[in-house]
């Protein structure tokens, strides 16, 4: 019988969940609904009002050229979960993608592309980001490359170990005898189990992808001023720490809260609850 169903037959939440998903939906509502709560804009300076703390007309107080600091974190959410999706995405495609033809494809394109995934993770992931972004002149393009490169070999050697497991299945053998091509194979049969599986690595690369464009935002190399984005305000409040805690700490906390849901919702997933039941 299936996984999750309680003895009388009702169905019990994966433990664990509620937490991660709390703190990923806080992170959420402030990117949807956050530009919509503040009148400022995030990018207009206004030099009168500089470095000012928390008040009604700035809840999160003002930066060093007088912008609110609620309005720059909400518009740089949006930024920062958009291009992180992006680059989780791009990169699940493509070593999904090139995990699959190696499992299918035979020895030498399996050897070539397993190769290619090893000098990948040989590489430090973040110091590729940055070469990239540094060749390219940062920005959104740069970041989606470089941060994609770092990713794809994880999902390129997972979806390598399941897909050779799901070829050997019988009812994977009694397609291919029955003459079903290889994309039905590969997309009905094998993609699916793929997919399930690789759910609780995308979860996780999330986290570290937010991570990756703070990181590139903070030396310069991302986002270009005065566009908001988490990382390039810490890097721009960093020398006004005495001045503005609440400011510099605001950016802070978006990022650890990310990070933080992102990682648990990963490790709950990918946990089996010892409060599911198994009828057999």
């Amino acid at each position: 019988m299936l996984l999750g169903m309680r003895a009388e037959g009702g169905y019990r939440p994966k433990a664990g969940l509620a937490l991660p998903l709390v703190l990923l939906a806080v992170v959420a509502g402030l990117a949807l609904f956050g530009p919509l709560l503040s009148p400022h804009d995030p990018t207009v300076q206004d030099l009168l009002h500089v470095l000012e703390g928390p008040s009604l007309a700035h809840p999160l107080g003002t930066d060093h050229v007088g912008r609110d600091v609620f309005a720059r974190l909400a518009h740089g959410a949006g930024r920062s979960l958009g291009i992180a999706l992006a680059c989780v995405g791009a990169a699940t495609g493509l070593g999904l993608g090139l995990g699959l033809i190696a499992a299918y494809a035979g020895r030498w394109s399996e050897m070539a592309i397993m190769r290619l995934a090893d000098l990948m993770l040989a590489f430090p992931g973040i110091l590729l980001a940055l070469v990239i972004s540094g060749f390219l002149g940062g920005g959104v393009l740069p970041m989606l490359i470089g941060i994609k490169l770092t990713l794809w070999p994880q999902f390129a050697r997972m979806a390598r170990a399941i897909a050779l497991g799901e070829l050997k299945e019988p009812h994977v053998e009694a397609a291919r005898l029955a003459g079903f091509p290889v994309r039905t194979l590969l997309v009905r049969h094998v993609l699916p189990a793929v997919l399930r599986q690789t759910t609780t690595l995308a979860t996780l690369g999330l986290g570290a992808a937010i991570m990756s464009i703070s990181a590139l935002g903070f030396l310069g190399l991302g986002l270009q001023p005065p566009t908001p984005e988490w990382g390039a305000m810490i890097g721009e409040l960093l020398p006004y720490l005495a001045e503005a805690p609440v400011q510099m700490a605001a950016p802070c906390l978006a990022i650890f809260i990310s990070v933080l849901g992102a990682t648990l919702l990963g490790q709950a997933l990918s946990e089996p609850d010892s409060g599911q039941e198994t009828e057999r």
